[in-house]
């Protein structure tokens, strides 16, 4: 049975620690040393969404305001967590015994503790973010046994076995996707909780998908060879209109060409142009769809140097012209 929170406008903390011990896996929260339960003036503005849409199953959204100073704790029994910042200021969580966890814009972070543990972090006045993503508590995966065979599903359950672990996943425009769903979407009601569910599914499997991936590549690679790499990939995503390259993005990352190049396709199946030339169009794809942007300036804007190099390698790619109409969402 599904149990939905939400909350809109301003949220003390007292409401906020509520909301959470409805659904999460935190069992106690304090404001400036305050139990949060006795703090009732209005900490937030904004927007909170909680909902354990399957047993163990969590999905949380959040698009909020800081309105005052604040050090907030939480103690957190064992669960998984993954979480994404969608834009806004990125948090930092202190983990007692275990250093620091930072958020950056569309990277999401997946952390486990088999124990339980304390989580500092400090809120500023006017601090302001908008983050989307799920918990699991252990007995989501005891519907599957005690035998786990997917590698995706595996490493997400490993996390539970461990005192605490944070993994951070490359930038993914899909991940993002599903989690600007988990905020913006045109349901209601029952609905409203189906779609939720279904979209957290989605941000589960999503996440398994690319901890499987991210665990193939380091045990090919080994972990600091797979670092640089990753690297790599990000510089490009940062300034894919116009990257570094390929003999200046090896020195900054560290590694020869002939060195990057290999571990870069060994990763990600294909050459940096390649990679470059499929995350251009796919980039181009989504500009398409959500602006109105004329397709000659979209091209330009995603890096190519014509509106015809950029039809021909629009049409090779997705088998169709970049003129066709797609779908507003």
């Amino acid at each position: 049975m599904r149990e939905f929170q939400t909350h809109d406008g301003d949220i003390s903390v007292s409401e906020m620690a509520r909301l959470t011990a409805k659904c999460m896996s935190i069992s106690r929260i304090t404001a400036n040393s305050i139990d949060a339960g006795k703090v009732d003036a209005p900490a937030v503005t904004g927007q909170i969404v909680l909902s354990m849409v399957q047993p163990g199953l969590i999905a949380a959204a959040h698009r909020l305001r800081v309105n005052y100073d604040s050090k907030v704790e939480y103690e957190i029994e064992s669960a998984l967590g993954c979480g994404i910042l969608i834009s806004g200021d990125p948090p930092v969580f202190d983990i007692e015994g275990h250093g620091q966890v930072r958020h950056e814009a569309g990277r999401a972070v997946i952390a486990g503790n088999g124990k339980p543990v304390k989580a500092f972090t400090h809120y500023k006045a006017n601090q302001h973010n908008a983050m989307a993503g799920f918990y699991l508590k252990p007995d989501f995966f005891e519907r599957f046994g005690p035998d786990v065979t997917d590698d995706g599903l595996a490493a997400l359950r490993g996390l539970l076995n461990v005192d605490y672990q944070a993994v951070v996943l490359p930038k993914s425009r899909r991940m993002v996707e599903i989690a600007k769903r988990s905020l913006a979407h045109p349901y209601r009601g029952e609905l409203a909780e189906l779609f939720l569910e279904t979209n957290t599914l989605g941000f589960v499997l999503e996440a398994a998908s690319m901890l499987k991936e991210a665990n193939r590549i380091a045990n090919t690679l080994g972990r600091k060879n797979y670092d640089r790499v990753v690297q790599a990939r990000e510089i490009i995503d940062a300034n894919l209109a116009s990257p570094p390259k390929s003999l200046d993005l090896a020195m900054q990352v560290g590694l020869n060409l002939t060195t990057l190049q290999a571990h870069f396709k060994a990763a990600y199946g294909t050459s940096i142009f390649g990679y470059i030339r499929r995350e251009r169009l796919e980039l181009s794809r989504a500009m398409l769809s959500d602006t109105e942007l004329p397709v000659a300036k979209v091209g330009y804007q995603v890096g190519f140097s014509s509106p015809a190099a950029f039809t021909a390698a629009y049409r090779r790619h997705f088998g169709e012209p970049p003129t066709r109409k797609f779908p507003r969402r």
